[in-house]
């Protein structure tokens, strides 16, 4: 049985972003122990904001999360869970942190470690995290240390699908890291058989290429594009369970942060529009995925559309993901909607990428230089083909609005 300060970290997932009422029935202890964990995740995001001064070292950075993280522990007292979560939450920032500006391969495994002996907030993390150190094992050359966290983990990520599908519930998320997963073990394995991945940069690879005068600014905002990108990822990861007020307003925070940083950085002033787009796609995704009602789905859903989505693929899995909430609230013509020309647009992009593989395979025939792709192949148009009109086929065998029972 859960104690009551553990529920005060949580509200129903039916709980809209337009109720005012989620705090009526709450007991002191539980308002009490929601407002330390409020102010515990805005000490946190401080931190991780000072964390971009180039000033700071990691190991002050790590000082300063330990220092936030022995004021709230002692400040919850007795609430054992409430201090069991943020020492989770502190571990997997340092993680984070270690993954992104450890000096050595050793400072990252030594934080990896510390947070699966104290453990993960949540399914999600885990499965995130896991996936950030398997690919930080790619970029030091160490393929025995990233297989033996890989395969456990897909284990559990093909558990989690089964269950999904046996509970009717969405397992896009789960498939997508699932194959991720895949594609870092082989790339692991073929390392552990010397081989070497024509797409992997490597840490010996950056020590040695000169960057230029420029390299520095250049790499402070390809830094800050995926710090941004996971921090709105912890926000998605922290989703279930919360009610949806607190999801938004941890993405409002994540964009406040970004904006604050281009004011004062000419170089992070191309990341606002790419965060907002990240911030709707991942809003959707935490609506979706912690069952929202249907209009809250669907006014994320026109968000992402009215920002535009960061790529095709994107699109895509946006689309997949809001016509199968569609069908689990029983909205059928909704998901049909946005599938159909979608399928459209996949069926032509299909067929002028065959055209395109003909002409390729003519100039190859004449020894010319090959031409790159840049776009998907026509692989990537025949799978979510296949996957789109098997979600179409279900939403179209739900019965409609106003239809006579079959």
């Amino acid at each position: 049985m859960r104690s009551k300060s553990t529920r005060a970290y949580s509200c129903p997932a039916s709980i809209g972003p337009t109720s005012d009422s989620g705090g009526a029935s709450m007991t002191a202890e539980e308002k009490r122990a929601r407002r330390l964990f409020s102010e515990f995740v805005k000490a946190s995001n401080a931190v991780l904001l000072r964390s971009f001064d180039r000033n700071k070292t990691y190991v002050e950075i790590v000082d300063e999360y330990r220092a936030i993280e022995a004021e709230f522990v002692a400040r919850m007292g007795d609430d054992e869970p409430g201090a069991l979560e943020t020492r989770r939450h502190v571990a997997e920032s340092i993680f984070s942190l270690a993954r992104r500006s450890g000096p050595t391969f050793e400072v990252c495994r030594e934080a990896w470690n510390d947070l699966v002996r104290i453990g993960f907030t949540g399914s999600l993390t885990k499965c995130m995290y896991s996936l950030m150190y398997a690919d930080f094992c790619a970029f030091d050359e160490q393929p025995e240390e990233g297989l033996a966290v890989l395969e456990p983990l897909r284990a559990e990520l093909e558990g989690w699908i089964e269950r999904s599908r046996a509970a009717q519930r969405p397992t896009m998320f789960y498939e997508d890291q699932l194959e991720t997963s895949r594609r870092l073990q082989d790339e692991l394995e073929a390392r552990r058989r010397g081989e070497r991945s024509p797409k992997r940069v490597t840490r010996a690879m950056v020590e040695g290429y000169d960057f230029g005068p420029e390299g520095e600014e250049i790499n402070q905002v390809s830094e800050a594009i995926w710090e941004t990108r996971r921090a709105v990822y912890r926000a998605f990861a922290r989703s279930r369970g919360r009610c949806f007020a607190e999801i938004a307003d941890d993405y409002r925070q994540v964009e406040a942060d970004v904006v604050a940083r281009a004011r004062a950085c000419d170089g992070y002033k191309p990341l606002v529009p790419k965060v907002r787009r990240y911030i709707v796609q991942d809003g959707l995704r935490a609506a979706c995925g912690s069952e929202q009602p249907f209009e809250v789905c669907r006014d994320a859903w026109n968000e992402a559309v009215r920002r535009g989505f960061s790529d095709f693929e994107a699109q895509c899995r946006m689309t997949r993901m809001y016509a199968e909430s569609c069908g689990f609230n029983q909205k059928p013509e909704e998901g049909l909607a946005v599938l159909e020309p979608l399928l459209v647009d996949l069926e032509q992009g299909l067929k002028a990428k065959e055209l395109t593989r003909k002409r390729w395979l003519k100039v190859r025939a004449k020894r010319r230089p090959p031409m790159h792709e840049e776009e998907p192949p026509p692989s990537f148009y025949r799978t979510w083909l296949e996957s789109l009109r098997e979600l179409r086929d279900k939403l179209d065998a739900q019965p409609k609005a106003g239809a006579a029972p079959r």
